[in-house]
């Protein structure tokens, strides 16, 4: 059976479309709305983590998603929805836990996690897009070519290694992320139409 056929069968997931189109639509406002602030104020401070610009909240966003994402891993009925988000939901939870956490130190520590966070993601959605045959492939792909780039613009510290280039990096994927999200959730309801007819 190949991967194509495998990954068509994931209408049955346990979350509905809607409800993932509503978590896109939500994510891609969050993102977008703190990348616009960790550009337009680079010397904001958010829970005393002097430096860190919006980081913090990116954190937060991201470690809520990622719980998010092991409680729908909990409640699946089926084992590929339960391995489905959960080794997503559990990247989420790490990463977003590091960086929490990294307060104290200096932003530019976080720039290897950070690039591989958002490396791994690209390349998981584009694979994903892939694999489903989305008839949004173009736009996800492209999507995910911008986080695969800033995840090397991370790692190479250019333009900055700053904490408001970080947070504006992981901003930028959380907002693409939900774009993801909301054309994952039009591919789910296609399929579930075409399976209910």
């Amino acid at each position: 059976m190949s991967l194509h056929e495998k990954l068509s069968k994931l209408e049955g997931l346990s979350t509905h479309w809607q409800q993932l189109r509503r978590r896109g639509l939500l994510l891609t406002v969050i993102g977008a709305v703190f990348a616009f602030a960790s550009i337009a104020d680079p010397k904001l401070t958010v829970m005393h983590g002097d430096d860190f610009s919006l980081l913090p909240l990116c954190g937060i966003v991201i470690m809520t998603i990622g719980l998010l994402e092991c409680f729908d891993a909990y409640i699946a009925k089926e084992s590929k929805d339960f391995l489905f988000n959960l080794q997503t939901g559990l990247l989420d939870v790490v990463v977003a836990f590091l960086i929490i956490f990294s307060l104290g130190d200096n932003p530019s520590r976080l720039s290897s996690l950070i690039a591989a966070f958002l490396i791994t993601k690209s390349i998981y959605r584009l694979i994903i897009a892939y694999a489903t045959q989305s008839p949004h492939f173009k736009s996800i792909s492209l999507t995910a070519g911008i986080s695969f780039l800033l995840g090397l613009l991370v790692w190479r510290e250019w333009p900055s290694s700053e904490g408001w280039f970080l947070a504006f990096c992981l901003s930028s994927e959380i907002s693409m992320r939900g774009w993801g999200l909301m054309n994952f959730a039009d591919w789910l309801k296609t399929n579930t139409e075409a399976v209910d007819q």
